[in-house]
C-alpha cells in the first residue's frame, strides 16, 4: 500500500491567531455569562420565529460557546416536520448529522460532540459560532476554515447566521478572499 503524500501545512495568520486568543479569553472571563446567554438565546429564539425553516444546523457548545441545545429542542417541539443537525467534519468540509434531544453523541474531531449516526441532511439555515464578528458580518472562527469551504459547495446555500457574545465584536477581521460574509449575526444586544 502506497503512503499518502503529506498535506501541506495551513498558513496561520499570526494576527488572527492573537485575536482568537484574546477573544476567547474575553468570552471565558464573562462574569455575567448566564444573563448574557439568556438574552442571546431569547434573541435567537425570537428571530427563528420569524423565518420559515424546517432544517436547521447548529453547533454543540465547546470552548465556552453559547449553549443552544434547549432552544433547538423547543424549536423542534413546535413542529414535528422540523429537523435539527450538528456539523460533522468529513474531509475538508462539514456535513450535518440529524440531532434531537436525547440523541447519542460521540466525540468527533477537535473533541466536538457529534451525533452517532451516518445519516446526513442539508440544512436551510446554519447557526454558526463566532470567535469574532466584525461590523460587516465577517466571522473569525477557530482557523480551520471549515465553514468557509463548506458554504460555497452547499446547493442551495443555507442562510448563514453568526452567533456570539458582544465581546466577540471587533471592528474588522481584515477579510481575505476566502472569508465568507454571513447573512446575519446575533449577539445578546443586537443584530448585525
Amino acid at each position: 500500500m502506497e503512503s499518502q503524500p503529506a498535506r501541506p501545512p495551513r498558513y496561520v495568520d499570526p494576527i488572527r491567531a492573537q485575536w482568537r486568543i484574546e477573544l476567547r479569553a474575553a468570552r471565558e472571563a464573562l462574569t455575567d455569562r448566564p444573563q448574557r446567554e439568556a438574552r442571546l438565546v431569547a434573541r435567537i429564539e425570537r428571530w427563528l420565529g420569524t423565518v420559515a425553516v424546517r432544517r436547521l444546523g447548529f453547533f454543540w457548545p465547546t470552548r465556552s460557546e453559547p449553549d443552544l441545545a434547549a432552544l433547538v429542542a423547543r424549536w423542534l417541539a413546535q413542529d414535528p416536520s422540523r429537523i435539527a443537525a450538528l456539523p460533522v467534519i468529513e474531509g475538508e468540509i462539514l456535513r450535518f448529522a440529524p440531532w434531537s434531544p436525547g440523541a447519542t453523541l460521540i466525540k468527533g474531531p477537535f473533541d466536538v460532540q457529534i451525533p452517532d449516526t451516518a445519516e446526513r441532511i442539508d440544512p436551510q439555515l446554519l447557526l454558526i459560532p463566532c470567535v469574532g464578528i466584525d461590523r460587516l458580518r465577517y466571522r473569525l472562527g477557530y482557523g480551520g476554515g471549515y465553514y468557509d469551504r463548506t458554504l460555497p459547495v452547499m446547493s442551495p446555500r443555507p442562510v448563514a447566521v453568526g452567533v456570539g457574545f458582544d465581546c466577540a465584536r471587533i471592528p474588522t477581521i481584515d477579510p481575505k478572499p476566502h472569508d465568507l460574509r454571513l447573512d446575519l449575526a446575533l449577539t445578546e444586544s443586537g443584530t448585525l
